[in-house]
């Protein structure tokens, strides 16, 4: 059965106070969300990973999907207005009969 992970990386970083959103601070040289990627893409090869985000941050996104090892498996969309929206709108991706996992990107 084919097998899909919705990352919602929808946060803006105000409760840690940094300019930067946390899925795109750097941890040992890399964003944090390179880590929550690469996990899933290591864990099971035949993956797909729906990377939700706000439009605002497509560029940084896509930016740190170049930098793993199969970006090709990884497809961005536009998050909504809460996470449930998100969720909703990375889940409409999924067309067939599928395991599905939602994950937060900033728990890698």
């Amino acid at each position: 059965m084919k097998k899909y992970a919705v990352i919602v990386a929808g946060g803006s970083g105000m409760r840690m106070g940094t300019p930067v959103p946390k899925q795109f601070l750097d941890l040992m040289g890399r964003p944090v969300l390179w880590y929550t990627l690469n996990a899933f893409l290591e864990t099971f090869p035949d993956l797909e990973i729906i990377l939700v985000l706000p439009e605002k941050h497509f560029d940084t996104g896509s930016s740190v999907v170049q930098q793993v090892r199969q970006p090709e498996r990884i497809e961005l969309v536009s998050g909504g207005e809460t996470r449930f929206h998100s969720v909703k709108n990375g889940l409409s991706l999924v067309n067939e009969q599928a395991v599905v996992f939602v994950h937060d990107a900033v728990r890698c």
